[in-house]
């Protein structure tokens, strides 16, 4: 009676350890894992945790980390030029209004307490003389706004 039990648990023994595979050597079909690529990141990672390394490099891109609601920044409106195309839309101050043959002109006060003339398509800073009517001026400002439909928006401005 013992020899059956044992000639049993010997079969079973033997067929389990027929069944076991070395785990060293990978099936056949099967390429083994390349860790090159995640070894890299892990060292770039390495090197960004020790305080080196990291730059951003935009290309021409805006900067991904800057708020899209504010307005943009001096450096990507470049430096004020001097005189009328230095100034922005909401530093002048309308004083006059003029028919000529050819239409209306708008006399203005800059920030550099002189007087300008501007016509229809004159450049400002930050944006451009749309058109001028009896009493009013409407300028084109550009914005960077990412709600809006439209890519600038528009300033009346009337005479006081």
């Amino acid at each position: 009676m013992k020899m059956p039990v044992l000639f049993a648990l010997a079969l079973v023994w033997a067929v389990w350890t027929a069944a076991q595979v070395p785990a060293s050597t990978p099936p056949p079909g099967e390429k083994p894992i390349d860790t090159t690529t995640v070894e890299r990141i892990l060292a770039g990672e390495e090197e960004v945790a020790a305080g080196g390394g990291f730059t951003y490099d935009p290309a021409g891109r805006r900067d991904p980390f800057r708020s899209l609601l504010q307005g943009r920044s001096r450096e990507e409106l470049g430096e004020r030029p001097s005189g009328l195309p230095g100034m922005g839309v909401e530093e002048i101050k309308l004083q006059g209004i003029i028919k000529l043959p050819e239409g209306y002109v708008a006399l203005i006060q800059g920030t550099d307490n002189m007087s300008y003339i501007i016509k229809p398509g004159t450049v400002l800073y930050d944006g451009t003389v749309q058109k001028i009517e009896p009493g009013k001026v409407t300028f084109k400002v550009n914005v960077a706004d990412p709600r809006s439909l439209k890519p600038y928006r528009e300033v009346v401005r009337t005479l006081q």
